[in-house]
């Protein structure tokens, strides 16, 4: 039995283009002034999509950085998977 399952990644880079935002070090800096904590390894995995799990706080501070909603910061895809994967666990 093979199914689908949904993939989700963050839109960060995008949405600095589209804010004229050019290095994640001009976003660290933005989000220290907006007094979120985030090491600039740590922001440079989520901006990268390689983040395995995301603060609520970054969320939120995204949203209000881009000025869009929650479902705007991401990308949603929808993935085969195979009867092998669909019986390995989780």
């Amino acid at each position: 039995m093979s199914g689908h399952k949904i993939k989700a990644e963050l839109r960060i880079r995008e949405l600095m283009v589209e804010n004229k935002i050019r290095s994640v070090s001009a976003l660290h800096r933005l989000l220290i002034a907006r007094r979120v904590t985030v090491s600039h390894s740590q922001l440079l995995r989520i901006v990268d999509n390689k983040a395995e799990h995301w603060k609520v706080e970054f969320i939120e501070a995204f949203a209000e950085l881009f000025n869009c909603s929650v479902q705007d910061l991401f990308r949603f895809e929808s993935i085969p998977v195979t009867e092998a994967e669909a019986d390995t666990p989780a």
